[in-house]
């Protein structure tokens, strides 16, 4: 088999499809509104992450229930290979958080400001699960600066 098919092949047999060149998303700044996992980056922020998937997913997450919430950010810690990505739940409570992205940070690509201190909730971290019913509610926010993520002394 040549290369070319076995390229070929290789795209057209992928559960995800072709995989896009890098995306310029700064072009399209606060026009963003849904990326697709396969542009995800790290340090990227969304909202709207079911609690009750959340809580599945890690066993553990310490979400409050009963007060008309019922999603949480997600911050993306990594991305893993074919597209993966290691995430993490945020909150505006500090459940022990070792970093947090500190209130008034700029978010790169819409211009967003955070409204409040965000904690990761990096115990409850966990693969971001290939399912479009969850990846389709997510609501990009932006990708945060690293100069806005705080590390806190344990």
């Amino acid at each position: 088999m040549s290369t070319f098919s076995s390229r070929t092949a290789a795209i057209w047999e992928s559960p995800y499809g072709p995989v896009p060149p890098d995306a310029d998303l700064a072009v399209l700044g606060s026009g963003i509104k849904y990326l697709p996992p396969l542009l995800w980056k790290s340090r990227m922020l969304f909202r709207g992450a079911l609690d009750r998937i959340v809580k599945k997913l890690t066993g553990d997450f310490p979400h409050t229930l009963g007060r008309g919430k019922t999603t949480h950010p997600l911050f993306v810690l990594k991305s893993l290979p074919n597209p993966a990505h290691r995430v993490c739940p945020c909150s505006s409570k500090d459940w022990g958080a070792r970093r947090v992205i500190r209130k008034g940070c700029r978010l790169e690509y819409t211009g967003q400001i955070t409204e409040r201190d965000t904690f990761l909730v990096e115990s409850c971290s966990f693969n971001l699960p290939m399912d479009s019913a969850f990846t389709n509610r997510l609501f990009f926010l932006g990708r945060v600066p690293e100069e806005c993520i705080e590390t806190r002394d344990s």
